[in-house]
Parts: structure tokens; C-alpha cells; sequence
């Protein structure tokens, strides 16, 4: 099933009102008790800078979306949405910068040869600076046409090494008490346990989580993710108590790049150091992966790589070196068995009705596990022609 032809479809999407701040995630302040001087998001936390700045439209602005399809001679299309934006001229020009540089990559090349297509667009980020969107949309959307061609979930393609696996929450509040409040609402939905975003530095970190395992129990699975926030001295003080406490692991405690702090607190913690979520995303997994698993400066590698591909390349590797992986797409925690919980950030989800059901699955979070419910059923193919017609350009 070779692929022929690239071609963008440029639609009208809903109108939007435009606006930006400065505090859109909650302004940036030092960790209390300010100890370290790092700086972490204050979002939810009460706390406020000084500067304050926003910017809102006046009325709702038009908005486009740029869909990319692959055709290739075997009957079925890849297709997905490549980006969307207010200018219509910016997204066309969008649209014919990848034809004239990553689609001659892609073009006459059979669509079920992934990895041969992986290993071109990885190139491709050095030599046309793509960055990683390209590659994860393109590899995504070849694993796509592979699942609708047939008739089975990619996790089964990948291998299938389980139906479920173990489902935890996200939880958070403005005050220890809100969290605890949050963390036992997380419990009575079913999830097996609860990881925190708290910025409130080591002394009331280490109150959260005393109290956190005394209302949740022992049976819970705590977890502890301060995102950078901590240095490697604090991360030390933290780690021990969250050891006594009996937590999961402490994710993203240093910035990615402190490799030698990750090591240290890695060597000096029996608390299972979770990293890589941020230089992994930047672009660098699988490869970024491997010396930092080397040189022991993680114990648990936070999934990011770069499409379906390279999230099996990350499992593989890390399997091979005897750590885990966490935080990969579904289907390739499915797939594998070294990715021990499932980060159920988007909640609770249902498992709809048999007949919306279809060969490339829906995610299904509930009873305390994530699976894939699916039927030996393909979807509706897209109406090209409709789409032509219902486009505000055709790029090809």
C-alpha cells in the first residue's frame, strides 16, 4: 500500500476570542519558603506577582484548521489534523512547506513501512529544524491506517501485552486540606491512587504528605511531582520523607538537564526517581534516554517519544536496561509491561454505547483501570469529495 500523494485541506473551524496572560498558568514565583530561589508555577496556590498583563479581542476572530491526508493505492487514506490558527495565509503556507520539504520523504514509500518513515523524519528534524510535531503526527497517522486496514486496536498490532492496567488521578487544591479533600474524591471514583502538582516547598510538602497517607491509608498509591522545583538538597529532604510515607516515586524533582543532581539523588534515595519528562519532550527520546538510564541518573524514564514508533523504542530500551517507562499513549502501555500505572489526567471516561465502538478503539478509564474497548469494526471513511468542496482551499 504505497503512498501516492500528500494533500492539505484547508476548513473554517469555529470562531474564537483571542487572549493571552501573563497569568495563564498562574504567575511564576520562588518555591516557599524560598529557600532554593527556583522559580515554579503559583497557579492555585494564592500566590501573585506584582505584574499583571492580559490581552482579549474585542469580538470572536475566525479560526482555521489544516487537515493533512496521505492517499496511497490501497483503498484506505491516512489523515489528521496538522494545525490550526487565525490566518488562513499563514496555514497555506504551512501546508506547502511540508509538500516541498517532507512529503518527497514520504511520497512512493509503502505506508506500512514505519519504521523506514520514523527513521527519514527523525533525520528530517535536523535538516528542515521541524521539530517533533511532523514526525509524532505522520508516525501516528501511518499506525492509523494500519489499525483501520486491520480491524484491530494498535495496542494488539504492537503486541498486546495486557488489557488494563492499574489507573491513578491527578488531585490538587489550593491548601493541604483541599488536597486531602481532592485525593479521597480520586479514591471514591476508583482510582488506585493520586499524584500531586504542589509548588509549597520542602517543610509543607513533607505536612501534605503526612497527611495525605494518614487519610488515605496505606493501600493507596501516592505519588509526588513538583516539576523542577526542588534542588537536589531539597529533593533529598523531600525524598525521605515521602520514603517514610511510603510514596511511589518523585517525578521531575530537578530540571532534566541536572544530570549529575539526578544522579546524586538517584544514589541516595531508595525512592524510585522519575525524569526526562521535559528534555524528553523537547525532541531528544528515544535517544536522550539512554545515558541517563546508563548513568543511573533515573529510575523510571518518563515516556516521551516522538510517535507510536518511538514510544516503543523508549519501552524497549528501557526494558532492556531494567528500569520502567511511564506516561506513554495508551495503546503502547497496552502493548508493553514494564509501565506499571496509567496517568488518568483527562479523569474518568465511560465506556460508550457498542454500537459508537470500532476497530481503533476508545480509551476507557473507570473501576480503578485504563483499557481499550473496541469492535472487529472499521469507521466511516472520510468523504473526500465533500471535503474538497466544503474547504476553503485544497493545497497539494
Amino acid at each position: 500500500m504505497r503512498i501516492t500523494k500528500a494533500t492539505f485541506y484547508l476548513h473554517q473551524a469555529d470562531p474564537q476570542v483571542r487572549a493571552v496572560s501573563f497569568s495563564n498558568r498562574g504567575s511564576l514565583q520562588k518555591v516557599r519558603p524560598g529557600l532554593s530561589g527556583l522559580f515554579s508555577h503559583s497557579e492555585g496556590m494564592g500566590w501573585k506577582d506584582d505584574l499583571q498583563i492580559e490581552f482579549t479581542a474585542p469580538a470572536p476572530a475566525p479560526t482555521y484548521r489544516l487537515q493533512l491526508r496521505l492517499h496511497t493505492d490501497g483503498g484506505l487514506d491516512a489523515y489528521a489534523d496538522w494545525a490550526s490558527g487565525y490566518s488562513p495565509t499563514e496555514l497555506e503556507w504551512e501546508a506547502k512547506k511540508v509538500l516541498a520539504t517532507l512529503a518527497p520523504l514520504v511520497v512512493g514509500v509503502d505506508a506500512f513501512d514505519r519504521e523506514y518513515v520514523w527513521q527519514r523524519l527523525w533525520y528530517a528534524q535536523r535538516f528542515f529544524y521541524t521539530g517533533r510535531q511532523p514526525l509524532d503526527t505522520i508516525d501516528r497517522m501511518l499506525w492509523d491506517l494500519a489499525s483501520r486496514h486491520a480491524r484491530q486496536p494498535v495496542y494488539r498490532l504492537l503486541g498486546g501485552a495486557r488489557d488494563s492496567v492499574p489507573a491513578y488521578a491527578n488531585f490538587g487544591g489550593a491548601t493541604i486540606e483541599a488536597l486531602v479533600a481532592s485525593c479521597l474524591e480520586k479514591r471514591a471514583q476508583g482510582f488506585v491512587g493520586g499524584k500531586d502538582h504542589s509548588y509549597r516547598g520542602v517543610a509543607e510538602n513533607m505536612q501534605m504528605a503526612r497527611e495525605l497517607r494518614a487519610a488515605l491509608g496505606d493501600d493507596f498509591i501516592l505519588l509526588h511531582d513538583p516539576v523542577e522545583s526542588y534542588t537536589c538538597e531539597e529533593a533529598i529532604r523531600i525524598g525521605r520523607e515521602l520514603e517514610r510515607q511510603h510514596y511511589g516515586w518523585i517525578e521531575e524533582p530537578l530540571q532534566d538537564y541536572d544530570i549529575l543532581g539526578l544522579q546524586t539523588l538517584c544514589k541516595t534515595l531508595d525512592l524510585p526517581v522519575l525524569a526526562l519528562e521535559w528534555i524528553g519532550a523537547i525532541g531528544g527520546q528515544p535517544f536522550n534516554a539512554a545515558p541517563y538510564v546508563a548513568l543511573q541518573a533515573t529510575d523510571i524514564v518518563r515516556q516521551r517519544g516522538i510517535g507510536i514508533t518511538g514510544q516503543l523504542k523508549v519501552a524497549q530500551l528501557a526494558e532492556s536496561m531494567g528500569v520502567p517507562v511511564h506516561g506513554g499513549d495508551p495503546h503502547v502501555v497496552l502493548a508493553i509491561h514494564n509501565d506499571p500505572l496509567f496517568e488518568a489526567f483527562m479523569g474518568l471516561r465511560p465506556e460508550p454505547p457498542a454500537d459508537q465502538l470500532d476497530c481503533r478503539g476508545t480509551l476507557v478509564v473507570g473501576e480503578g483501570v485504563m483499557r481499550i474497548a473496541w469492535r472487529d469494526v472499521p469507521p466511516a471513511e472520510p468523504d473526500w469529495d465533500e471535503a474538497a468542496r466544503g474547504a476553503v482551499m485544497v493545497i497539494a
